[in-house]
């Protein structure tokens, strides 16, 4: 029997029988069965076809009974499985069972082709996908069974590489050497400024008649002077000259391949270079080199000391403690206010839902404003409403008074979101569910200079400036989604995806060839999360483009009709209806491309080994038909949190009903009610990837991804509501948390768990976004967000955004002590729950009213052991009392009872 094939074998790629079966049109050798003689009618044709449909010559399909595939140990599942799918089967067994069962056996209707087969073995292969209502393929042809035995190895194509990125020469600031002064010697310089005059004459002066009249030398009412030239054929001429110089760089087109090769195992040997022994012997009896070594062994053997007992090369300057070197030593932990924005047209008794910081320019802040109206009174003023504005506001710290940019919105915008990798890119999302998308670019220099908005009215004529350019100017959204096919409520949450990778509209993650921010990810609380790509469709579809106005960019002018690209729905199981998400988390973030790593990593270890890591159908995630590379080791979960409190662990990936075969989203893995309101935040730790921050209610907890026993920290309830958290960009054991009655809670877990280190009042109304930002090194700012407009910028002290030495660690031991803590938990609650259902079983026995229990095979196993070594220590103790066995021996080894 050959080494049996893997299940990946069967795919049209790798398996032989596959492949071959899958070419049907191809002309039979003489090996195929002859269908009778010419009287044979149609009908006789058509049910011989059965065997070879979609067969190559040679190969022929056939459907085995239970009873057949016992006699000759193939045995679907058992005997031969999906990835062990052919086995070689003796001619002489099947001709005997032909013999026996003549008609009715199963290989009957191929008699004369297995009759005809020349070798002595029949390769049967199993059929796992059961086409034609056959479930084996049966080979009769040499050149089909060798390449059955022995397939072709076909290794993966490599990768694609991407041509080397064109990046600019920079250019260098002017070094003066001192040619300039030769230069502008030898330049020819006027003395004085050039004598330009315009003559203009008139018609009326040009054509009319002169009259001359004699006047006396002392009337200079009309004197002329005439000035006549010393020659007579004196000439002016002008001559104009227009030259140009253009300076261009030299271009020049060159490229490199870098061709990888498989690794190699090498070795040098080197020979010691030896000396003569007369040499050797001169050497060793100078006087001087012993007067050395002599001199020389007391102090090499005092710097090996000092080398074993201290360490030269430690920095002393990092061991050194300061003041605030101990967690919770002494310091000014307060924020300090650092600034404050508000707009007394646009902000005024609105409030701040949504608070985000540039990705790059430092000192820009965003804010959302909607009205500060409940689900009534927004119903009440509904006229009002559509009237005001809704805005987004982007401030600059150069300018406390006037914001930068106006971002206009259709509606309340509730939640919006920066692109990383093109931050001129702005997602937002609506109170009616619509997604909005705008294009700052072509204002980005507005942004940039701190003088943005040319205040300066000397910049213009008197009487003739324009007002408006010294306006904020209001962008209009480049692109809006469909309002039918998007949410049916407020998107409270939105977010990008990373750039190194993106779905499918199967929800199957690929690897990102542009590593750009192209998908969005947004919820709402109609039971939804939706999946939104931003890029262009199919340039052969006919589409119709946006209209729109004038100064709006055309960068999303293809999204007419912009639709979402993947929905994920939220079923709940239990009464009460279903989850209604606020807050979202993936565990991949931007820049962390751990995940494609390691899949490089393994693609290497496939190229070694090609029999390594082959795909198995039905067992993980497909691959992907357009040429992208699937990750088939991305974390497809989300954690949502809901506004009933709920925590909910769900896979974005759809799966087929097996009712209705359609692609619906799975059930949830896991959920559970985990605070007593809506939930606010769920953030993640920039330090732990699988750490999550959820807030909301009157509380807040922190947990672990997957592990679900319960939070690994979890606080009182408060007095006052919980709107916002946000964790330390720099220490990884410091949050904040925001609450309603305008105070903010810092935290610290290496100072205290139970209580904040530090409670402080912002402003007297109702906090709402809090959002924190690396500004510098030395300077990290807390932006936060109230209900009356405002947006408050707060500075982190010195002793909450410098990291304590060994706080990583610290942090760490504690999440994993939690860890264990919880998983302990969950042992002794399962351990539990046996031992009730136990005792409940024994009373049942006891009362007469339970079945007697059936032992396991686990429990008959350790009964059996504990038996044996009980019977070895019997034995032991007999051998010794005949005298066959000493009191010293070794005891006879026992079983290990678990």
């Amino acid at each position: 029997m050959s080494k049996p094939t893997s299940r990946s074998s069967q795919k049209p790629t790798s398996n032989s029988a596959s492949r071959l079966s899958s070419n049907s049109a191809k002309p039979r050798d003489s090996s195929a069965p002859k269908l009778g003689s010419k009287q044979n009618t149609k009908k006789s044709l058509h049910q011989f076809d059965e065997y070879t449909i979609d067969c190559p010559a040679g190969l022929y399909r056939l459907f085995l009974a239970s009873g057949t595939q016992a006699a000759f140990n193939l045995r679907s599942d058992e005997d031969i499985t999906q990835e062990d799918n052919y086995r070689s089967v003796p001619k002489q067994a099947i001709l005997d069972d032909m013999t026996n069962k003549q008609a009715l056996s199963d290989f009957s209707p191929l008699r004369k082709q297995i009759e005809d087969f020349t070798e002595d073995e029949i390769i049967v292969v199993y059929d796992y996908e059961f086409q034609h209502d056959k479930n084996f393929y049966i080979c009769l042809s040499p050149a089909l069974k060798e390449f059955i035995l022995n397939p072709p190895l076909i290794l993966p194509p490599e990768p694609q590489r991407e041509p080397p990125k064109y990046v600019p020469p920079v250019s260098k600031p002017w070094v003066s050497m001192g040619s300039e002064k030769k230069i502008d010697e030898a330049n020819f310089k006027d003395t004085r400024p050039l004598v330009k005059s315009d003559l203009k004459i008139s018609k009326f002066h040009l054509f009319r008649e002169a009259k001359f009249k004699d006047i006396e030398s002392d009337d200079k009412k009309d004197w002329n002077v005439s000035i006549q030239p010393f020659e007579s054929n004196f000439e002016t001429k002008m001559v104009e000259i227009d030259t140009a110089v253009q300076a261009a760089p030299f271009l020049s087109d060159s490229s490199a391949q870098t061709i990888w090769r498989y690794p190699k195992n090498a070795s040098t040997q080197y020979e010691p270079r030896l000396m003569e022994s007369k040499e050797c012997e001169k050497i060793l009896a100078n006087e001087d080199l012993k007067d050395f070594i002599t001199t020389s062994i007391p102090e090499l053997e005092s710097a090996l000391e000092q080398n074993v007992i201290f360490n030269a090369f430690e920095n002393d300057w990092e061991l050194l403690g300061d003041e605030m070197s101990s967690i919770g030593g002494p310091g000014d932990m307060h924020l300090k206010e650092y600034q404050s924005f508000s707009d007394i047209h646009n902000s005024k008794n609105k409030i701040v839902t949504c608070v985000q910081w540039h990705p790059e320019l430092k000192g820009i802040v965003a804010m959302s404003l909607a009205e500060n109206y409940t689900l009534y009174e927004r119903l009440d003023n509904m006229s009002k409403t559509v009237i005001t504005p809704s805005l987004i506001l982007i401030w600059s710290f150069f300018d406390p008074i006037q914001p930068k940019l106006l971002l206009e919105a259709p509606d309340d915008i509730f939640s919006f979101a920066f692109s990383i990798s093109d931050p001129n890119i702005i997602a937002g999302g609506c109170i009616n569910g619509q997604v909005v998308l705008w294009d700052i670019g072509p204002w980005e220099e507005r942004i940039k200079n701190p003088r943005g908005d040319h205040r300066d009215k000397d910049l213009f004529i008197p009487k003739f400036e324009d007002e408006s350019f010294f306006q904020t100017p209001r962008i209009r959204y480049c692109a809006l989604s469909s309002l039918e096919s998007g949410h049916n409520a407020p998107i409270t949450d939105i977010f990008w995806l990373p750039d190194h990778f993106e779905i499918d509209r199967l929800g199957f993650p690929t690897e990102s060839k542009e590593d750009k921010n192209c998908q969005l990810m947004t919820a709402a609380s109609d039971n939804q999360i939706l999946f939104w790509d931003t890029r262009s469709k199919t340039l052969n579809q006919k589409r119709k483009d946006l209209d729109l106005p004038m100064n709006v960019p055309q960068t999303f002018k293809h999204l007419s009709n912009w639709r979402p690209l993947l929905k994920v729905t939220l079923p709940c199981s239990d009464p009460g209806g279903d989850f209604a998400p606020t807050k979202i988390s993936i565990s991949e973030r931007q820049g962390d491309k751990s995940t494609i790593e390691l899949e490089d990593k393994l693609e290497i270890e496939k190229r070694e080994d090609g029999n390594k890591g082959q795909f198995v159908s039905g067992v993980g995630k497909p691959s992907s038909g357009k040429g992208s590379r699937l990750l088939q080791h991305l974390n497809t979960r989300i954690s949502i949190g809901t506004e009933d409190g709920q925590f909910v662990y769900v896979d974005w990936i759809p799966q087929k009903d097996a009712d209705t075969n359609k692609l619906t989203t799975s059930k949830a893995e896991w959920y559970q009610s985990i605070l007593d309101g809506p939930i606010t935040a769920m953030k993640r730790s920039p330090f732990f990837k699988d750490i999550l921050l959820i807030a909301g209610g009157t509380g807040f907890q922190i947990w672990k991804e997957k592990i679900f026993s319960g939070a690994l920290l979890q606080t009182k309830s408060f007095s006052k509501r919980v709107c916002d958290a946000e964790w330390s960009p720099t220490r990884p054991g410091v949050f904040f948390i925001a609450k309603s009655d305008g105070s903010v809670d810092i935290w610290d877990l290496l100072d205290r768990t139970h209580v904040p280190i530090l409670t402080q009042s912002i402003s007297i109304h109702k906090l709402t976004f809090i959002s924190c930002k690396i500004v510098a090194s030395n300077q990290q700012l807390i932006a936060i967000g109230d209900s009356m407009g405002t947006l408050h910028i707060m500075e982190v002290p010195w002793s909450l955004r410098r990291i304590v030495s060994g706080e990583f660690q610290a942090v760490k031991s504690y999440l994993t002590r939690e860890s264990d803590r919880r998983e302990y938990v969950k042992q002794r609650w399962d351990f539990r729950e046996e031992e009730k259902r136990e005792l409940e079983r024994q009373a049942a026995l006891k009362a007469g009213l339970g079945p007697p229990h059936i032992p396991t095979e686990d429990e008959i196993t350790f009964r059996l052991r504990g038996e044996y070594n009980e019977y070895l220590h019997f034995e032991a103790a007999i051998l010794r009392e005949l005298g066959l066995k000493d009191e010293d021996d070794d005891q006879p080894p026992a079983v290990a009872v678990n």
